[in-house]
Order: C-alpha cells, then structure tokens, then sequence
C-alpha cells in the first residue's frame, strides 16, 4: 500500500513536471536543463576538490609510510614509487635504536605532559582574572599577553638562557638550570611557556562567555575567588582545558628552538630527529665520519618523522571528537 501511494506520487510529480515544461518557453527550457546539469555535476566537483585537498594534506604521512617499510635499494630504483618492491622492518628498528626511541620517548612525555599540565592550570587562572577582574593596568598586561602571541620566540631566547644559567640573586647564590627541566617547568608555571599567550587568550574569551551567576552563587556560599575559580568556573570550563592541553602537548612534543637553546645532554623526540643524520652514523655504522647517499637517508629520516608524529597521531584518532567539541564551545571560534 505505501509503494503504490510513492509510485503515485512520483506519478503526479511527474506529470506536473511535463505540464510546466510544455507551457514554459524555449529559454526557460533551456535554464532548466543547464540548472539541471549543474546540479549533477556540482556532487562531481566537490569530490574531485576534496579528494585533490585530501591527497595533498595526506602526501607527507602516506611518503613517510611507503619509504618507513621499504628497502635502502627501493629508493635506487625507479620503477618504485609508492608500493614498495621489498617491505622490511629493519628500517623501523634501526631507526628506533639509532634514536633511542623508548628512552627519549619517556623523557619527552615526562617533559611534554608536565608542562602541559601545569601550563593549562596557570593559563586557565590568568585568563579567570583578566576576564572576571578589573585592576590597575589590566590593559597594559593583556596588551603583553598579546605580545607574547606576536613576539618570536627567537627575540627572548638570549636573555631566557642568561636568566636560567645565572639563576637566583646575583651576590648571594646562583644556580646553573642549563640542562635542566626547569627551564621548560619554570616558564609554564608562570604562564609564559611556548604559546602561552594565545591560551591565556583562549580562556580569557570563554570565561568572559559564561554567566556571573555561578559566581555569584559561590560567593553567596562562602567561597573565596581562589575557592570560586577551583571549584565552579575549571569544572565548567573542560572544554576549554581539553582544548588549550592537546595544543599544548603538540606544540612542545614538537618544539626544537626552545629545547636545543637549554639542552645540551636531555634527549627529546624532536631533538633526537633533529640530529638523526649524527645518531645513525654513531648507532648503526660507529663511524661519524662514514659517507650515506642523501637518497639512502630518505628512508631512515621518514622512518623516524614517522615514529615522531606516531603517539600526536594516536592521540588525535581517540581523542578527535572531545578536540573538535572543545573548539567549538571554547573561544576559538566566535
């Protein structure tokens, strides 16, 4: 009964469809038709355009993974250009130990969460109190927090590394920090780490968004600001946290100017990456003056680049729809 009443609609559709295009004239026809014909291939251009855009922001992951698996002699042979001839993981394992991959993978989570954290929590309260207070030279600061959005790291680096080597008050006691993690933790703690600026900004724009009511209601309960931002504004603000703490650990997951500025001997991913050229000659060939083919390092620099974005890839698949949610509802947008 409802496929007989569908056909019969379609029927009628039909039908007043033929009765227009008989009464309507040959230039209506004619708009008609071309109106139609766009309308199939509109479908056809926008997947043409998405599929073009996917591939190019896909290239550098699916070039890491074809040259990660495949032999050094793959990359001489020209009739190789995405599938590879010989699949291997020896590239993979020579490339981890040349890094040594598990070892400074946990000394770059030990420095990467920390200072998220830490950053997040320190952000989150200066950007509560340029959102919810009125001070004396409120203005002026907030226009440093946007100078430090402006700024280059490069500009402050000099005297960052001076404060830090010569830390403490000069005639009674100075401590040399070079080296250590104090240098990345100090700065986050202060709300002045790498893109410190931007978060205090993000959380200024999304407790300037939420309603004075729940303050209101603390405070008439007995709660101090300190108590008011703890306990009811960080709770109401986990998108915003969510947010700014995955931007954090993948802007120092892939920091290398700040970490090569104070360490010399502490081993990081982008570090390690960085100098991967030097740690495969000493690792696999225990020679740092040995000759390898540029062609023949493409394959271990793509095996490490690789092993480098791996845990930030990771966490993005499981964690993608709290990132996208947290950007919507935070200041980012709008």
């Amino acid at each position: 009964m409802i496929g007989e009443t569908a056909a019969s609609e379609k029927r009628k559709l039909r039908e007043v469809k033929r009765r227009r295009t008989d009464k309507a004239s040959a230039q209506n026809i004619e708009y008609l038709r071309r109106r139609a014909l766009a309308g199939k291939l509109l479908p056809l251009f926008r997947a043409v355009i998405l599929i073009g855009l996917g591939f190019v922001i896909m290239y550098p992951l699916l070039y890491m993974i074809s040259c990660a698996f495949r032999e050094r002699a793959d990359m001489s042979d020209p009739t190789v250009m995405w599938i590879p001839r010989h699949y291997t993981l020896k590239v993979i394992r020579e490339t981890m130990e040349a890094m040594d991959y598990w070892e400074t993978m946990w000394n770059t989570l030990v420095l990467n969460i920390g200072c998220s954290i830490v950053q997040v929590f320190s952000c989150a309260l200066t950007g509560y109190g340029f959102a919810r207070f009125n001070f004396k030279g409120r203005k002026l600061l907030f226009g440093i927090v946007i100078m430090m959005i402006l700024v280059p790291a490069q500009v402050i680096s000099l005297p960052l590394y001076t404060q830090f080597r010569y830390f403490g008050i000069k005639g009674v006691f100075s401590l040399n920090l070079i080296d250590s993690r104090l240098t990345m933790y100090l700065p986050a703690m202060t709300a002045n780490g790498i893109r410190a600026g931007l978060m205090i900004y993000i959380f200024r724009q999304f407790f300037r968004g939420m309603p004075r009511e729940l303050e209101d209601a603390a405070y008439i309960d007995g709660c101090g600001p300190l108590k008011t931002f703890v306990s009811v504004m960080l709770p109401n603000a986990s998108a915003a946290l969510l947010t700014v703490f995955l931007f954090s650990v993948v802007w120092y997951w892939n920091d290398y100017y700040v970490s090569s500025t104070f360490f010399t001997n502490t081993k990081t991913i982008a570090l390690m990456l960085t100098n991967i050229d030097n740690e495969l000659k000493l690792n696999l060939f225990n020679d740092p003056t040995v000759q390898i083919s540029p062609r023949d390092q493409i394959v271990w620099k793509e095996a490490g680049c690789l092993l480098s974005i791996a845990p930030v890839l990771l966490m993005y698949v499981f964690m993608q729809k709290h990132f996208t949610e947290g950007i919507e509802r935070s200041g980012i947008v709008g």
